[in-house]
């Protein structure tokens, strides 16, 4: 009687320690991260033409392999990627988004609310997988012609393991789409569209020195990536 026991308290031993191990590594394949972004936004810091309804528009964005980028200095801007800059949209952008999951180059989608012209920050909680371990998040700043912010190709797992935190100071970028010079001009389509470019007030035009002074140098935020 007691050597059954014996063997059924070892039993039960074994496959709890199985149970462990197969969860272990389910868990580690996987991990759930926050996304804070904290604008530094203000009149104070980019004085010149600053808007009354300074806002950022719903963070959209993805997971994803280093196969594909949703957006990249010196290259032309995705119709999806246009869209957010110059309106907001998440819509044209989820489709580009849904047509890399379909060919198994993104994971996740994030998709997070906008920092209103009351607040400074905003959060979203999404999930990662070593398949496909890059970040990519986009928002419009608001109002504007064409210009956005946002992170491109962050990697949350390295070296066999999840990242625990990473902050990232962001900066402007403009999507080539529109020559406005000021938050609030009125659509002026650049024809043909140029190159991403980071925005900045070192640009040799005139009128975009009495626009706007964005340096390239200058944060306007910080993204924070928290593993939870």
């Amino acid at each position: 009687m007691t050597v059954c026991r014996i063997l059924i308290l070892v039993l039960c031993a074994l496959i709890t320690s199985a149970c462990r191990i197969s969860y272990g590594t389910s868990s580690d394949s996987t991990a759930l991260y926050e996304l804070e972004f904290i604008t530094h936004w203000s009149a104070a810091n980019f004085s010149t033409n600053f808007p009354t309804n300074r806002h950022f528009s719903g963070l959209i964005g993805l997971t994803h392999n280093s196969d594909i980028k949703i957006f990249e200095v010196g290259s032309l801007a995705s119709s999806g990627i246009v869209s957010m800059a110059e309106t907001g949209s998440k819509s044209l952008l989820k489709t580009e988004i849904e047509d890399f999951q379909n060919r198994g180059q993104s994971g996740s989608t994030i998709d997070g609310l906008g920092i209103p012209s009351t607040s400074n920050s905003v959060s979203v909680i999404f999930e990662v997988s070593r398949d496909h371990p890059l970040v990519s998040v986009v928002s419009m700043i608001a109002p504007s012609p064409d210009w956005f912010t946002g992170i491109n190709s962050v990697p949350l797992y390295s070296d066999g393991q999840w990242v625990e935190q990473i902050d990232i100071s962001v900066i402007a970028y403009d999507a080539g789409s529109d020559s406005g010079v000021t938050f609030s001009s009125s659509n002026l389509a650049t024809i043909p569209r140029t190159s991403i470019t980071k925005l900045s007030s070192s640009r040799t035009d005139t009128d975009f020195q009495n626009g706007v002074h964005f340096s390239s140098l200058l944060s306007i935020g910080r993204f924070t990536l928290t593993k939870k």
